[in-house]
C-alpha cells in the first residue's frame, strides 16, 4: 500500500469522525443545559438547586403527596416507608423509614434535590447528604397555615411555582367552603385519640386540630398548648365530649373502649358515639383536604 492509499484512508476516516461529531454537537444544541439557582428553604437556608430537579427524593410521606399534587410525580425518584399516598407513588422506590433513611440507598438514586421537613427528619440525615454534596430543601409544616406555604415552597425548589400557587388557592377555596358550610351548622365538641393506650391526642396549633375545627367540631384539647400530648383520662372526663374520634384504622373497638376503666365513663363512649375518622387528615398535605370535606360530612350527619 503506497503513501497515496494510506492518506486517502485516513481522510475517510477523519471524514467520517467529523460527521460524526457534528451530529453530537447538533443534538447537544437542543438539549436543555443544566442550571442551578439558590433559593431559601423554610428554615432560613440558602440552597442551590437545579433550576429544574429531575430526580428528587421525598424524605416524608407529606413531602412525597405534595410534589405529586403539583405535577411532578414522574421526577420523584424515592420515598420513605409509610408513604400511602398517592397511591401513584408507590410504584417509587423506598429508601428506609421517615427517622433515619438509609444515606446509602439514598446516593444510589443519583438525586438532585432531597426534600426533608425541618421538625420532624434526622437532623444527622441532612448532614449527611449535605457531605454527600446533595442539595437539601427544608419546609416545615405547622397547621394549615404551614401547609400552604410549604406547598409553595416546595414547588419554588422544584421549579413549579405557579402550579404551587393555583394549587394553593384551590385548596384555600376548599377549606373556606367547609368552613361556611359548617358555621350554619351547631359545633359538637370531640375528643380525638390518636392512641388509645397511652393515652395521645392533638392541641393547640396541631395541624389535625386545625382541620377538625374547619370541619365544624370543638376539640376539647384546643386550649392545651402542645401540638402532641399524653393525657390522661380523667383532665378529659370534666370536658364531657360529645363524640369520640378515632382513627379508621385503629384496632380498638367501641366494646373494648366500654370495658376500659375512665374510657366506659365518658357518656360519648356509654352512648356509643365514637366516630371512625379518615386517616389522611393526618397527613398535612393536600390530600387532608379529601379527608376534611369527608368527616365534615360525616359529622353533619352525626348531628
Amino acid at each position: 500500500m503506497n503513501f497515496s492509499d494510506s492518506f486517502r484512508r485516513f481522510a475517510c476516516r477523519l471524514l467520517r469522525l467529523s460527521v460524526v461529531l457534528s451530529v453530537l454537537l447538533g443534538a447537544a444544541s437542543v438539549l436543555p443545559a443544566y442550571a442551578a439557582r439558590v433559593v431559601v428553604d423554610e428554615t432560613g437556608r440558602k440552597v442551590t438547586v437545579p433550576d429544574r430537579a429531575r430526580r428528587i427524593v421525598c424524605l416524608t410521606p407529606s413531602v412525597t403527596d405534595t410534589v405529586f399534587a403539583l405535577g411532578a410525580g414522574d421526577q420523584v425518584a424515592a420515598i420513605t416507608d409509610f408513604t400511602a399516598y398517592p397511591p401513584a407513588a408507590l410504584k417509587k422506590p423506598s429508601i428506609g423509614n421517615i427517622l433515619r433513611p438509609s444515606l446509602e440507598r439514598i446516593a444510589t438514586m443519583h438525586p438532585d434535590l432531597v426534600i426533608a421537613i425541618a421538625t420532624l427528619n434526622d437532623p444527622e440525615t441532612i448532614r449527611g447528604l449535605e457531605h454527600m454534596g446533595v442539595p437539601v430543601f427544608l419546609v416545615n409544616q405547622s397547621g394549615i397555615t404551614g401547609l400552604y406555604r410549604s406547598v409553595e415552597s416546595i414547588g419554588q425548589a422544584i421549579g413549579r411555582p405557579s402550579e404551587a400557587r393555583v394549587l394553593v388557592a384551590s385548596l384555600r377555596q376548599r377549606e373556606a367552603r367547609v368552613r361556611r358550610e359548617a358555621e350554619r351548622l351547631p359545633h359538637p365538641s370531640v375528643f380525638f385519640a390518636v392512641s388509645v393506650a397511652p393515652c395521645i391526642t392533638a392541641g393547640h396549633g396541631a395541624f389535625l386540630t386545625e382541620l377538625l375545627t374547619a370541619a365544624g367540631a370543638r376539640v376539647v384539647t384546643d386550649n392545651m398548648p402542645q401540638e402532641w400530648i399524653n393525657i390522661s383520662l380523667e383532665s378529659i372526663l370534666p370536658k364531657r365530649p360529645q363524640y369520640i374520634l378515632l382513627l379508621k384504622d385503629s384496632p380498638v373497638t367501641l366494646k373494648e373502649l366500654q370495658m376500659r376503666p375512665g374510657w366506659r365513663d365518658m357518656e360519648a363512649v356509654r352512648t356509643g358515639r365514637v366516630l371512625r375518622i379518615d386517616d389522611r387528615l393526618q397527613y398535612p398535605s393536600p390530600v387532608a383536604f379529601d379527608a376534611l370535606e369527608n368527616f365534615a360530612r360525616q359529622l353533619h350527619e352525626a348531628r
